[in-house]
């Protein structure tokens, strides 16, 4: 009776831990912690029809993964019509990196018919310096996000749907901030180097009427 009592306890205990952990995984998060920033992602529509352009789920997953193997040319990402915001939080004027190599914006998709791929994609070599933008106290930076397509330069991750479901979408942004925040490292030019995460988007695909 005590030992089934004990295991009860600790099913307990387990369940309980997995919900504080998915509770701080729903949150929006940075690095380092306690940046004067609200780093969102929010959506004018949450709904979407799933188009696979006339390929059944099967093959269009096996055309996806060719692509991220460079042996074919990845299909469209699905479009969508979302917004990141950069909020400052703070009571003074800050400048963040909202252009340039050291700038990368990742969309990653989660759930049940989720693919992500980093595709080889031909760039060019050149170095692509960040370019710094104010925010004023209490204002907000908004960026429109109109495809799945993300990444480095805005093209080295693809993130697809290829069922009808309900998704989850993670935003994640790599920066620079100036004021350099406790904890930054130094970019030696006045900028902080930074990362936010959003809390994820709940993201509803519908068969394709």
């Amino acid at each position: 009776m005590q030992r089934r009592i004990l295991t009860l306890v600790l099913v307990a205990a387990a369940a309980a831990g997995a919900a504080a952990d998915d509770k701080k995984a729903d949150k929006p998060k940075t690095d380092p912690p306690g940046l004067p920033l609200e780093f969102t992602l929010t959506g004018k529509t949450t709904k979407y029809p799933l188009d696979l352009g006339g390929m059944s789920a099967d093959d269009f997953k096996k055309a996806v993964a060719a692509a991220g193997k460079g042996r074919a040319r990845p299909p469209a990402t699905p479009a969508v019509d979302l917004t990141i915001e950069l909020k400052n939080t703070s009571k003074e004027t800050v400048q963040v990196w909202s252009k340039g190599d050291p700038v990368v914006l990742t969309l990653e998709l989660k759930g049940k018919g989720a693919v992500n791929v980093t595709p080889q994609v031909p760039m060019t070599l050149e170095f692509r310096l960040p370019e710094g933008v104010g925010i004023e106290a209490g204002k907000s930076l908004t960026i429109p996000v109109k495809s799945l397509t993300s990444g480095f330069r805005g093209v080295s991750h693809l993130a697809y749907w290829t069922e009808p479901g309900e998704y989850e979408l993670v935003a994640t942004l790599k920066s620079g901030l100036m004021p350099i925040p406790k904890g930054a490292m130094d970019n030696g030019d006045g900028y902080g180097i930074i990362t936010l995460t959003a809390a994820p988007l709940k993201i509803t695909v519908e068969e394709k009427k």
